[in-house]
C-alpha cells in the first residue's frame, strides 16, 4: 500500500471532480500501483473541502482534506497545512510506504519528521524543480535540509544534483522522468510545416505566476512576431482561473484573428494540436530542454513537434539538448522564433530526435518501472 500527499488545486482552478477525472501524474502513480497489484492511496488538499472526503478512482482511493491554515502567506500554492488530519489518517491506514510529492511544500520540513516517527514507514520525497532566486532559495532551505529524513529522493531536473551533493544526500537521489507520457497516444506523426505556436496547460491569472507556465507571455511575443513571420498564430489549449483574462488580453493586443482558445482538451485529443503546430512553447525558465522534465515538453516531443522554453541565463545558447532556449527579452525571443521558422529542417530534426528520446526513456511504462524499483527498494530495506 502506498500513501501520497499532494498540494492543493488553488493554482489550477480545478474542482474536486475535475481533479479526479482529468489526467494528472499523481493519478498516474495510483495506476502504476494498481498494475503491480498494490492498494494505493492519494492524500490531497482542496480549497473547497470543508471536511474529509473519500473518493474511489479505479482501484485507488483519493482522500481530500480541508486546509486548516496557510503559511507562509501570499503563496499561490504549497503553503497548505493540516498536520493533525494527515497524521491521524496515516496512523489509521498504516501504509507500507509514504511518497511525498513536491517537497517544497512548506509543511514538508516538519511533516517528514512527524510521519517518519509516528508511522514508522519509509519516506520517498519528490521534487519538480525550477530555477529559484535567492529569496526563494532561503525560504526553501528548511525543505532542503529536511531531505535528509527521506529514504529516497526522486527528481528529474539535472541542476538539483549539485544541491543534493552539498546536502550529502546524493546517494539517496534517483533521476526519473516527470511526469512521463502515454506513448500509445503521443507518438510521432506526419508533420506539416506550420507557423503556429502552441501552448498546452493550465492558465494562471498572472503572467509572472512563479513556478507556473502562462500563455500571457506568449501573447506579447506574438504581437512582435507578427511583423517578422507571415501567417503566424497561437493555439492555447487548456483552462484555469486566468482563461478569461487571457482572452481579454488577446483582444486588447489586437490578436483576436491569430489566437485560438480551445479550452480543456482530453489527453487523447491533444496529439492533433501538437501535430498542427510548428513549435510548442513552454513559458518557463529552464537550464535545458532535455526531455526529462515537464509534461508539455514530453508530449510535444513524443509527437515529433519541436519545443522551446526560456533560458535560465542569457549566457546559454539558443540550441538546447532536445529543444530550444529563448531569450527572456521579448524582442529577442520573437526574432529567435522567426529564425527557427526559417530553419524548418533544423527544428524538425530536433523534434524527431526528441521523439526518439522520449519514446525510449519517458514512456509511462518506463516511469512506472523506475518508480516501482524505488518503492520496492526502500520497502525491502
Amino acid at each position: 500500500m502506498l500513501s501520497f500527499l499532494l498540494h492543493d488545486e488553488r493554482f489550477s482552478g480545478w474542482s474536486i471532480e475535475g481533479k479526479l477525472s482529468r489526467t494528472h501524474f499523481s493519478l498516474k502513480y495510483m495506476e502504476f500501483c494498481r498494475q503491480k497489484g498494490w492498494e494505493s492511496l492519494l492524500y490531497t488538499f482542496h480549497q473547497n473541502a470543508r471536511e474529509k472526503k473519500v473518493y474511489h478512482v479505479g482501484s485507488g482511493t483519493v482522500k481530500v482534506f480541508p486546509v486548516k491554515m496557510r503559511f507562509p502567506p501570499f503563496q499561490r500554492f504549497g503553503n497548505d497545512h493540516n498536520p493533525s488530519a494527515l497524521i491521524q489518517e496515516a496512523l489509521t491506514d498504516q501504509p507500507d510506504l509514504m511518497h511525498f510529492h513536491n517537497y517544497y511544500l512548506f509543511s514538508y520540513p516538519y511533516m517528514a519528521g512527524l510521519l517518519k516517527r509516528k508511522v514508522g514507514r519509509p519516506l520517498v520525497a519528490q521534487l519538480h524543480g525550477y530555477n529559484n532566486g535567492s529569496l526563494r532559495k532561503l525560504l526553501y532551505l528548511p525543505c532542503l535540509q529536511a531531505l535528509r529524513r527521506a529514504d529516497r529522493i526522486v527528481y528529474s531536473y539535472e541542476p538539483e544534483r549539485k544541491v543534493y551533493g552539498k546536502l550529502g544526500v546524493l546517494n539517496k537521489a534517483v533521476k526519473v522522468p516527470v511526469p512521463g507520457v502515454d506513448t500509445a497516444v503521443f507518438r510521432r506523426q506526419r508533420r506539416h510545416f506550420s507557423n503556429r505556436l502552441l501552448y498546452v496547460g493550465r492558465i494562471p491569472r498572472s503572467e509572472n505566476a512563479y513556478g507556473e507556465k502562462s500563455p500571457l507571455l506568449l501573447l506579447r511575443i506574438l504581437r512582435r512576431l507578427r511583423s517578422l513571420v507571415e501567417d503566424v498564430g497561437l493555439d492555447v489549449v487548456g483552462d484555469g482561473p486566468g482563461l478569461a483574462h487571457c482572452v481579454e488580453q488577446s483582444r486588447v493586443l489586437g490578436l483576436e484573428e491569430c489566437v485560438s482558445f480551445h479550452g480543456y482538451v482530453s489527453h487523447r485529443d491533444l496529439p492533433k494540436y501538437y501535430g498542427a503546430a510548428g513549435l510548442t512553447v513552454a513559458p518557463i525558465r529552464v537550464y535545458d530542454v532535455d526531455g526529462w522534465f515537464d509534461g508539455m515538453v514530453q508530449e510535444s516531443l513524443a509527437c515529433g513537434t519541436p519545443v522551446a522554453a526560456f533560458r535560465s541565463s542569457e549566457e546559454r545558447p539558443l540550441r538546447g539538448t532536445r529543444g530550444f532556449l529563448l531569450s527572456n527579452n521579448l524582442e529577442n525571443a520573437a526574432r529567435e522564433i522567426a529564425s527557427l521558422f526559417e530553419a524548418r529542417e533544423k527544428i524538425e530534426q530536433v523534434g524527431e530526435d526528441g521523439s526518439n528520446f522520449v519514446q525510449e526513456n519517458c514512456s509511462d511504462a518506463r516511469v512506472a518501472g523506475m518508480l516501482r524499483s524505488v518503492w520496492e527498494d526502500v520497502v525491502r530495506a
